[in-house]
């Protein structure tokens, strides 16, 4: 029998973490994403900054992909891959603050940095300390979490992305009917 993230099968002992890592992952995701694309579409992109939001978007987008993976596998899939894949979206996303740092949102990058690290250690200590999931209560609260550290994570990556280097905004028109 699985449980959510944890595997009863042979080969399975060392790939077992919590189950929120999977949530923590799409909330890193979401934002690494979010960071991604206004430094893309930003008011003050420039080459730079757009290719480091390109890695972000891409690193975001497989954040997302890995923790639906985990879920429906019921285990941590490629859990040093991951670890990896974590240290360089913290590489990027901080690259990013320090070349755009006007046009890139330390809160989002923050809220980031936080559940990359977070999902890491979670990822870590499951190699070394198989568990057993934490059930459907943990997955609650974890979404929970995230919910609170994402949503104003997103709003201030948006908030960055449309902010002159004087400090105003772009105003976003919007086309009713178009």
């Amino acid at each position: 029998m699985t449980t959510a993230m944890g595997a009863s099968g042979p080969g399975h002992a060392g790939d077992r973490a919590p189950a929120w890592v999977a949530v923590g992952a799409w909330g890193a995701g979401l934002v690494g994403a979010a960071v991604g694309a206004a430094a893309i579409v930003g008011v003050q992109a420039d080459p730079v900054s757009r290719s480091l939001g390109a890695a972000a978007v891409t690193h975001g987008l497989l954040a997302l992909a890995w923790g639906a993976v985990c879920l429906a596998r019921g285990r941590a899939v490629a859990p040093r891959g991951a670890l990896a894949g974590a240290l360089a979206g913290i590489a990027v996303a901080t690259a990013l603050l320090a070349t755009t740092p006007d046009g890139t949102s330390v809160v989002a990058v923050g809220v980031f940095i936080v559940l990359s690290v977070a999902t890491g250690a979670a990822i870590g200590w499951g190699l070394r300390h198989p568990s057993r999931g934490g059930g459907v209560t943990g997955l609650i609260a974890a979404a929970a979490i995230v919910a609170v550290l994402v949503t104003p994570a997103l709003g201030s990556a948006q908030d960055a992305a449309t902010a002159e280097p004087d400090g105003t905004f772009v105003p976003v028109v919007e086309h009713h009917g178009h």
